[in-house]
């Protein structure tokens, strides 16, 4: 008789946000005044706030981006795990907030190296 592996469930908006919030610390503070402004997580909107501290980030460019290298490529790691591991609307929050609109910012070419593969595929151009 075959035994049945069981997977864990899949990472939900709630757990990527925590995931994110672990991986940075001005991400906390971001959905510490998202929670304060809107009352509840409302996922497509903390997304664009995402993908806004990281373009502050690579817009801040030489030494100042090589120390928040490291920060960056965690962030970077907890999104690709939601489009690995997220349940469907989790991967939908960030094919559409993040790496879709992240084609709109001017600081795109920086941040295309540093997506992941499965979050790449997402992009409009694929």
């Amino acid at each position: 008789m075959p035994t049945s592996v069981r997977r864990p469930r899949p990472m939900d908006n709630r757990e990527l946000v925590e995931g994110l919030c672990e991986a940075s610390v001005p991400l906390r503070e971001a959905r510490r005044l998202h929670l304060e402004s809107y009352g509840t997580l409302i996922p497509h909107v903390f997304m664009a706030e995402v993908l806004k501290h990281i373009g502050g980030c690579l817009g801040m460019g030489g030494q100042h981006l090589e120390s928040n290298r490291p920060e960056l490529e965690r962030v970077m790691v907890v999104i690709e795990r939601g489009m690995a591991e997220g349940d469907r609307e989790t991967r939908n929050v960030i094919a559409i907030s993040f790496a879709r609109d992240s084609e709109l910012e001017l600081f795109f070419d920086q941040l295309q190296p540093m997506l992941g593969p499965r979050t790449r595929a997402e992009l409009n151009g694929k």
